[in-house]
């Protein structure tokens, strides 16, 4: 079998079946036609969905006549998709052919499943001892300081946000991954203060020994005073095991699924993906780069599923770049995720980081940030300061969006890939290597108010477009000064405030491009404002 990789320190998904027989059965989807309404979500995913949700989903379930048919045939599904209109089962060659000619029955098809390979099941990395944390966390609403995590949150600004009391405070962050540790210092004060609101194995009762989940979450909720600080160490937590890695087993795309949307039926706002599929074994189901076009593979398709919902989808882009793959690993290349690459320190691109285009010729990654040198929990009480690949950078961009949607709770999954991707460090010219660049968020932030839409009545600037020099009128409710910022959040131009509140005064003289106009005060929204010249 070919050698898989998931991002960082795991194995990546192999979308292939697994020949069965009359008395060997493996894990298919059946796709149905035959659904009924499910019942309603949780109150808080209602009220996302209401809040964020770019389409009116409905969820369904399996019809009960065509559940009975198919237990009257000895299926017994495994994992029911309220979002693919699908069921999977464990059928025997027979049985996927008398399943298949049920007139219900649209596809069946093989469940994806990976291997794990030989390099990746070492350790996450050495663990360091001598840094295990077993003092209490300081008590909330103080800033404890971040020690050598500092790095990696400055990296993308997420500092400056915590500073400004961005924490991830009611908001609700999801994850998909092994095991966590919520017992570990760095994490203890999610139990601590009443907000792990559900942990759930969907791989069966066996043993694991990877503890990925731990580290990938601690990057984004770390509340260790003098070592690991994470962005949202104020969020709710939710935490889903799906991925089951140890020594020659196999994982398979079904328990994704049922992650993925048990997190959405629990109200969760955002959540983390460092995972992916990619290479594949050979076989039957096999796919290809080709299937990288977001809409093939069913892991893609349900964290689409998930974005139309209101949920904030952050996958990493995986670990490819320097293996003949190259590629981005779904479900990265869905069209409305984001997609994270890793950068050393510095912001220079990590060469095993994934590239794009996905196969409709759409950019990917979306942003980038630092994925080298990252501090993480470990196992043991422990820390590490060596954790490398995106499966690191994406948990620090979920912290940075935690603090978005803190800040501007209304922005939908696509507003706030906006925000990032229009302030990252190379939004002018994005590529296939670093798509729009390294994260920064105190500028996203300035974009995210401009991106909710405002009541009309509260205050306006105009036209937009304008010339550079040309007149500009500004109608505010009262006489305030402005700040002009360009997409990287800088400050290039101020307006002065009138003698009354509606005033007409000259664009400024800048390059063409993409500006907010601020009130001084933060009281109201920015408005956007594109110059030419």
């Amino acid at each position: 079998m070919s050698p898989l990789r998931l991002a960082c320190a795991l194995a990546l998904f192999s979308l292939v079946g697994v020949s069965a027989s009359a008395q060997e059965a493996a894990r298919y989807w059946i796709v149905v036609g035959e659904t009924v309404a499910a019942p309603a979500p949780s109150p808080e995913a209602a009220a996302r969905r209401a809040l964020r949700g770019t389409a009116a989903p409905s969820d369904r379930t399996l019809a009960p006549e065509a559940r009975a048919e198919l237990l009257a045939h000895g299926v017994v599904p495994l994992v029911e998709s309220r979002w693919l209109g699908a069921v999977s089962a464990a059928l025997t060659a027979e049985q996927r052919a008398a399943v298949a000619a049920l007139p219900f029955v649209r596809e069946v098809r093989p469940v994806g499943r990976f291997v794990p390979a030989e390099a990746d099941r070492a350790p996450l990395a050495e663990p360091l001892a001598f840094v295990s944390m077993t003092a209490p966390l300081a008590p909330w609403g103080a800033m404890p300081k971040a020690g050598p995590s500092l790095a990696q949150l400055a990296s993308v600004g997420a500092d400056r946000l915590l500073d400004a009391g961005y924490d991830g405070t009611g908001v609700t962050v999801g994850f998909l991954d092994t095991l966590y540790d919520f017992d570990h210092p760095a994490l203890t004060h999610i139990g601590v203060s009443g907000r792990l609101a559900g942990v759930e194995d969907f791989t069966g009762p066996r043993q694991q020994s990877s503890f990925h989940g731990l580290a990938v979450s601690s990057i984004t909720l770390g509340g260790a005073e003098g070592m690991l600080l994470g962005p949202a160490r104020g969020a709710r937590v939710l935490a889903a095991t799906t991925e089951y890695a140890p020594t020659e087993t196999h994982a398979e795309e079904d328990n994704f699924v049922a992650g993925l949307e048990w997190l959405e039926a629990q109200g969760v706002d955002v959540v983390n993906i460092s995972l992916g599929y990619s290479t594949f074994d050979a076989g039957e189901g096999d796919f290809t780069y080709a299937d990288m076009d977001g809409n093939t593979t069913l892991v893609t398709r349900a964290a689409d599923a998930a974005a139309s919902r209101g949920v904030v989808i952050v996958t990493s882009a995986g670990n490819e770049g320097n293996s003949a793959w190259q590629y981005i690993t779904a479900p990265a290349d869905a069209d409305s995720v984001i997609t994270v690459g890793a950068t050393r320190p510095g912001g220079i691109r990590a060469t095993f980081s994934s590239t794009g285009p996905t196969a409709d010729g759409r950019i990917k990654p979306d942003v980038m940030a630092q994925g080298t040198n990252m501090v993480t929990a470990t196992r043991g009480g422990a820390y590490s300061t060596t954790g490398q690949g995106t499966s690191y950078s994406a948990p620090l961009v979920t912290g940075v969006v935690a603090q978005l949607l803190q800040a501007r709770p209304s922005l939908t999954p696509i507003q706030v890939r906006e925000a990032l991707r229009s302030t990252a460090s190379q939004a002018s010219a994005p590529d296939n290597l670093m798509g729009w660049g390294v994260v920064n968020g105190p500028a996203a932030l300035a974009v995210a108010t401009a991106l909710e839409t405002p009541p009309e009545s509260l205050w306006r600037v105009g036209p937009s477009p304008v010339r550079a020099g040309s007149p500009l009128t500004v109608d505010t409710p009262e006489p305030l000064a402005l700040a002009v910022l360009d997409v990287l959040g800088r400050r290039v131009a101020e307006i002065p405030a009138g003698a009354r509140g509606r005033q007409t005064v000259l664009a400024p003289d800048l390059p063409s491009g993409l500006y907010f106009v601020w009130p001084e005060g933060g009281a109201l929204p920015a408005q956007r404002l594109v110059i030419v010249r």
